[in-house]
């Protein structure tokens, strides 16, 4: 069979090459072709292939309407893993608003899409602050800053003048310190952790100066596999009401971070192109490899 695992333009940033040996090896194992093409390619025929796996189209930010609307090519042919409704779903950090009403427990914020929601929002916070775009990835225009810091409030301006919602939340002490657990969750089941290190430096931009994920295995305790054991549920929950499909979903990745009175919470849920991390887990390649072929030839 023939699998296409759809990427971005080398020349694109963030672009990364990193799995393609455990994917290749992976692949030649299970018997199947992997081929990389890029997803704003005119020239590609995906209608040739068995299947179809988002992997690293990290530059759809900068051409957003091109890549819904390639979502939308995909939705129509129906080989797309994860689906394409599943996908805008995660693109969207509104969907932790119904996450939350789902019952998980997730980083508390405030979708703001007006100015003065965005005041109002900053002045009632008394402690530091996160400002995102509902729409982003690899923290862009993200920004973490001290009650008051006018700075806040100037990137959630410049965010909205881009036509996007701003996501407000309370800075959890945790990521500026441990950083984050984010597991991976492959055809419905645990697969690995890892602890990704602080990204977001105080007063704006990044540790260090540049986006830069430090990345470290680690067992996840059971209150984390729990609370990813429950988002998995969710998920669930939601592609069945929703028709997003009849099976588990191919991937997902639940970042996971330690709230101020010691509990765990849902920090973000990827279900487009998140990074998984595979040479950080024995097996986790194969695993993959193995959820990828079933997809093709159900057992």
């Amino acid at each position: 069979m023939r699998v296409a695992f759809v990427t971005s333009p080398p020349e694109a940033i963030g672009h990364d090459d990193e799995d393609r040996p455990l994917h290749e090896a992976a692949a030649t194992a299970a018997g199947w072709a992997l081929e990389y093409p890029v997803w704003s390619d005119p020239d590609v025929s995906w209608e040739s292939f068995d299947l179809i796996v988002i992997r690293s189209t990290w530059d759809y930010l900068d051409h957003i309407d091109s890549f819904l609307g390639w979502l939308d090519h995909m939705e129509a042919l129906g080989t797309l893993e994860n689906p394409a409704a599943a996908v805008r779903w995660s693109l969207d950090k509104r969907y932790l608003v119904e996450l939350a009403g789902l019952g998980l427990p997730v980083v508390p914020g405030t979708v703001c899409t007006r100015p003065e929601v965005v005041q109002r929002t900053l002045a009632s916070i008394a402690g530091e602050v996160v400002v995102k775009p509902t729409v982003s990835a690899g923290s862009r225009s993200t920004g973490r800053f001290e009650a008051g810091d006018p700075r806040a409030a100037a990137l959630a301006a410049s965010i909205l003048n881009g036509g996007i919602g701003v996501l407000v939340q309370p800075a959890v002490a945790s990521l500026a310190t441990a950083g984050e657990l984010s597991t991976i969750v492959i055809d419905g089941q645990i697969s690995h952790t890892v602890r990704k290190g602080p990204i977001l430096a105080l007063g704006g931009g990044m540790v260090g100066g540049t986006y830069s994920e430090r990345i470290a295995p680690e067992e996840p305790t059971p209150g984390v596999r729990r609370l990813v054991e429950q988002t998995v549920v969710a998920l669930d929950r939601l592609a069945a009401s929703r028709a997003w499909t009849t099976k588990a979903l191919l991937y997902a990745r639940v970042d996971v971070a330690m709230l101020d009175d010691g509990t765990e919470a849902v920090l973000e849920v990827e279900l487009a192109e998140p990074a998984l991390f595979l040479p950080a887990a024995p097996y986790a390649a194969e695993r993959f490899a193995g959820a990828v072929a079933a997809r093709v030839h159900p057992a």
